[in-house]
């Protein structure tokens, strides 16, 4: 997807004169960034916030690089996450794009399409793959559409100021379930924080190097499946007691199961990313 347009493309999308554009430019109702010839360019994520905002409806935003039906469909969020299991089933990317991108212009943040559309479109697809009426190329195919929905979601999700709290996190070693921590890091970034995803199948020496490098405030830890839960929980504890003092532990993920949790240390645990989101909320302002 392209990164920034010029008023005359904005224009066009929008379905106005090129003039009212620039004159929203001049004014800082959409910010701007000058080529050194002076000419204005528009960035993605602040033209994002902008039409979330004010409620505007692209007229052609095929011409952003978004599906041409961007804003023509429901945005309805109960029925959102049954629809894009069907999107994914049925292996279609420009559909299952359009859905969420309606629901973001919608002003509906990431953690909420996290937890509410994308999550509820994999548990429908679940128990679709467990009554056997989901194939399991089916189910990959869907989470790669999904990897390539939140790439979409990251590009409109303004950067953090150079100054914003860092976080760090990843999947442990074993877990090669990637979208949940795209998620956590997308929905951080949302939140304001300077995030990265370090990837999955990462040993905690490498999560423990990365922290003592980049020192962050903030480390989360998805864990959607373990191979081995006695050896997981020693390694865990092990890492819990050395970096704990010094970076708020966060971890979430369908493996970490009630009696597990309740021997584990942690910062949280966050069943969702509207809780991650909203701890790390609170975690910045202190």
């Amino acid at each position: 997807m392209q990164d920034s347009f010029t008023p005359r493309q904005v224009a066009r999308a929008l379905g106005i004169g090129e003039t009212t554009v620039k004159r929203w430019c001049d004014k800082g109702v959409i910010p701007v960034d000058n080529t050194p010839g002076g000419h204005r360019r528009i960035h993605l994520s602040p033209l994002v916030e902008f039409l979330k905002s004010s409620g505007r409806v692209l007229a052609r935003p095929e011409l952003l690089g978004m599906p041409a039906n961007v804003g023509k469909g429901e945005r309805v969020l109960e029925r959102a996450g049954l629809q894009l299991a069907g999107a994914l089933i049925a292996g279609d990317e420009e559909q299952s794009r359009r859905l969420l991108l309606d629901l973001y212009l919608a002003e509906h943040d990431t953690a909420v399409l996290c937890d509410r559309v994308i999550g509820g479109a994999f548990e429908i697809i679940g128990r679709g793959w467990e009554c056997g009426e989901v194939e399991i190329f089916q189910e990959r195919r869907g989470c790669r559409i999904a990897e390539l929905l939140m790439d979409g979601l990251r590009s409109l999700v303004r950067l953090p100021p150079t100054d914003a709290p860092q976080a760090l996190g990843g999947a442990i070693a074993g877990d090669y379930f990637d979208l949940p921590t795209q998620m956590a890091e997308l929905v951080l970034r949302d939140s304001g924080w300077n995030a990265v995803s370090l990837g999955n199948n990462l040993p905690f020496a490498a999560f423990g190097k990365a922290i003592q490098q980049q020192q962050p405030r903030l480390f989360w830890l998805s864990c959607s499946y373990l191979a081995d839960e006695a050896g997981f929980l020693r390694d865990y504890l092990n890492f819990y007691d050395e970096f704990g003092a010094d970076v708020a532990i966060v971890v979430g993920g369908r493996a970490l199961h009630e009696s597990l949790r309740k021997e584990m240390k942690y910062a949280a645990f966050c069943d969702g990313m509207q809780h991650l989101a909203a701890f790390a909320q609170t975690l910045a302002r202190r």
